[in-house]
């Protein structure tokens, strides 16, 4: 743990550790704060001979005893960013603390040690002190007990459990996340982007024009363009729900150190598909690539009128053939009522590859559906219910999940399972 003779007390290693992982390099990266815990933890147990490249994938980063470092990387991975951020940290917040922890190149022991003292200048090289102003001396005082008391509390604040850590990784192998986190797979994120147009200086949506060739077809946007003047396409926005389901699922992705690139739906391209997985989070009156797939649907939303009801082809026992969406009526004219959520697992266009689409009738449908893949008990609940038909192999075959959304006051009060397609 450290060189011989410098036996440093448990308490104090301990207390250095503390003050890294609440540093802003550790602060909201689960995954190398339990890295960093777990390496100390070890080497304080006298355990350093162990902490090998299989050991730490399958007790840090929760691969299963399949794990095979020469075709996994992420211990190597996660060691490097590790490596440059205890050096960040020392740069800048640490630079003046008494305890060094690092970990060798070469090495997953980290060593820690006193930081060599500095021998303060000699009163002939010493610059001539000024004395402050009383009003500055006071303002100064008053910052360093403000910079004291936040300290504190911030060293007092409560440690990050294992129970948060790397929620996402522990649902590596559940049906509708298998494949997203394994290394070297990336994926993007396409979110839907409503057609809107510009006209006389506002911002216009008309919910049942989605393209160009609707604008030019709609008998409502002529009439505004006849009153108030040209009409111009725009996209500089996006639902709510939509907004949500992106900090959602970013911060589900960064749980298991992995990243997602954010792309507009009308920019998403073939290769995007074929060069990783790809989740499309819209809204089912959104236009995106994900429409474009030829892959087999039990379930789809359809137009009733100017409502789009979630429809199944052929229902089975116990389902119905339409779910209709009842949103609005709300307090102050908010959303109230049930939306109706689609959630579509399938193969990517190339092997080993996955494509996920969410999203519901309206926004609040698409946030419940993102709520509801990144909650813990309720990925518990979907893995038991997805069991009931499916596929000795479930990865090469589609799926479709049906959800509820409740909203109350523009906000999804909760989400729920209503029933399930495994597609052959």
């Amino acid at each position: 743990m450290n060189p011989p003779g410098a036996e440093i007390p448990r308490e104090q290693v301990q207390s250095q550790v503390n003050r890294i992982l609440a540093s802003d390099p550790f602060r909201d990266s689960p995954a190398l704060q339990r890295l960093l815990t777990y390496l100390v933890e070890e080497a304080k147990e006298g355990r350093s001979e162990g902490l090998k490249e299989y050991s730490i994938g399958t007790s840090v980063f929760q691969r299963g005893a399949e794990f095979d470092p020469r075709t996994d990387s992420i211990v190597r991975v996660q060691m490097g960013v590790l490596r440059k951020k205890l050096a960040k940290y020392y740069a800048e917040a640490g630079a003046r603390d008494e305890l060094v922890v690092e970990v060798p190149r070469g090495h997953y022991a980290p060593a820690v040690h006193l930081r060599p003292a500095v021998t303060p200048p000699t009163a002939e090289h010493q610059t001539p002190q000024r004395r402050l102003p009383r009003w500055l001396a006071a303002g100064v005082l008053a910052l360093a007990i403000v910079a004291g008391v936040g300290f504190f509390l911030l060293q007092n604040a409560p440690r990050p459990t294992r129970a948060s850590d790397l929620k996402a990784a522990q649902w590596a192998n559940h049906p509708v996340w298998k494949g997203f986190f394994d290394s070297g797979n990336p994926t993007k994120l396409v979110v839907g982007v409503p057609f809107m147009f510009s006209i006389g200086g506002m911002m216009a949506r008309d919910p049942m024009v989605n393209n160009a060739e609707d604008m030019q077809a709609s008998d409502h946007v002529k009439s505004l363009a006849k009153t108030v003047g040209p009409v111009r396409p725009c996209e500089v926005y996006t639902g709510l729900g939509e907004a949500a389901g992106i900090n959602l699922l970013t911060r589900f992705f960064a749980s298991a150190s992995q990243d997602l690139t954010l792309i507009r739906s009308r920019l998403a391209k073939w290769q995007d598909l074929a060069t990783g997985n790809a989740i499309f989070l819209s809204s089912a009156r959104f236009r995106t690539l994900d429409k474009q797939i030829d892959r087999p649907v039990d379930f789809e939303f359809v137009a009733h009128g100017s409502r789009l009801v979630a429809h199944i082809r052929n229902p089975r026992p116990g389902e119905q053939s339409d779910y209709d969406t009842a949103i609005g009526g709300g307090p102050d004219g908010s959303d109230d009522g049930t939306d109706y959520a689609l959630v579509s697992v399938w193969p990517g266009t190339l092997p080993g590859r996955r494509i996920i689409t969410m999203g519901g009738t309206y926004t609040w449908g698409t946030e419940g559906a993102a709520e509801y893949l990144t909650d813990g008990p309720s990925l518990s609940e979907l893995k038991n219910r997805l069991a009931t038909g499916m596929p000795a192999d479930p990865a090469r075959h589609g799926l479709q999940i049906l959800l509820r959304v409740v909203v109350k006051n523009n906000q999804v009060a909760s989400t729920s399972y209503v029933t399930h397609h495994w597609l052959q």
